[in-house]
């Protein structure tokens, strides 16, 4: 009888917007994490974020809103992490959702402020939200394209892809005794971002058991719609007197098409080649890795058709390659 009680009072001092005592687990501040990058994935650096959330404990009548405002600086790495109060939920671990008031305000080192695409935090009532701000790639609205993370681990990846520590994990060696060779590859290191179109490049390597021989290559895989097939046939890298053009090597060609595309002329097409890197070439991107500081490889592959796609690989990622290659020959019987 008396917990009946309880429960009726509590019900009629909720709807009345008497305040209820918050459960012991439900935060009362929280903190947004974000990433700030450019759009080739250089770091923003020195950048102020300004926002604000308001949260609502959704009563229906009266009821209690909250709303935060938030500012913090990009460091070297472009990330920034402001604290934020919450509105605890009562009986819960969580707290109520904190959605953006508008969207958030993005000032560069002497430059005027810009705004990001629409967005909402802390939509589940967690108390971390990570979460990525990359410049000049919304589609939607505003000057950086906002893109929620899955959490810590997703966030500390995209953080961590110009350190040699990131890719020297994401290493795979393939050993079959066999075979005459051990190849080592950084794909894991390259998740596809898109799922309707799966491009990636990653490095390859491949040492010769006995004699040591070492070769490198880059992969590319290529993903896009248009009226024909590109055919990839060559890659170009370096610059000046030390620019490269190699042939390329196929490995998968294929193509998507419903009877709309067949009509239109428009299918999904995917090519999968790859092409070698000179010795030089990647001891040099090799060397050029600088911890804390994202860098970049170029290269360009160019198809029978004339298009032309330009691509990058992390200088840190050659570095990690390296690395586990002189691990690889160091353990050679």
């Amino acid at each position: 009888m008396q917990q009946l009680l309880a429960l009726v009072l509590g019900a009629i001092g909720a709807l009345a917007g008497l305040p209820t005592p918050a459960f012991a687990g439900s935060p009362e501040t929280g903190r947004i994490h974000l990433l700030l990058l450019h759009a080739d994935e250089q770091p923003v650096v020195g950048a102020t974020v300004r926002g604000a959330c308001r949260s609502d404990d959704g009563a229906f009548f009266g009821g209690t809103k909250l709303e935060a405002p938030w500012s913090c600086t990009s460091d070297a790495l472009g990330v920034c992490s402001a604290q934020v109060r919450l509105l605890p939920k009562p009986g819960s671990d969580q707290a109520n959702a904190c959605k953006a008031l508008a969207p958030t305000e993005i000032v560069e080192r002497g430059a005027a402020a810009v705004k990001s695409s629409y967005f909402t935090f802390f939509a589940d009532g967690r108390a971390e939200s990570f979460n990525l701000l990359q410049k000049g790639t919304s589609w939607k609205h505003g000057d950086y394209l906002f893109k929620s993370l899955n959490g810590q681990a997703e966030f500390d990846d995209w953080k961590g892809r110009n350190t040699g520590d990131y890719y020297q994990r994401r290493v795979s060696v393939q050993d079959d005794p066999a075979t005459a060779l051990r190849t080592l590859d950084t794909a894991a290191a390259h998740a596809p971002q898109s799922r309707e179109y799966p491009n990636t490049e990653f490095l390859r390597a491949r040492v010769d058991r006995k004699s040591g021989q070492t070769t490198v290559e880059v992969v590319v895989t290529d993903t896009y719609i248009d009226y024909a097939m590109h055919l990839l046939d060559r890659a170009r890298y370096g610059s000046g007197a030390s620019e490269t053009t190699v042939a390329v090597t196929v490995g998968k060609q294929g193509s998507t098409c419903n009877m709309r595309d067949l009509f239109e002329r428009k299918c999904t097409y995917q090519e999968t080649v790859s092409f070698p890197v000179d010795t030089q070439s990647f001891r040099q991107a090799a060397a050029s890795y600088q911890p804390d500081k994202r860098t970049l490889w170029s290269f360009q592959i160019l198809a029978k058709s004339g298009h032309t796609r330009v691509r990058s690989l992390s200088h840190a990622e050659f570095h990690a390659l390296a690395q586990a290659i002189e691990k690889t020959l160091a353990d050679r019987p």
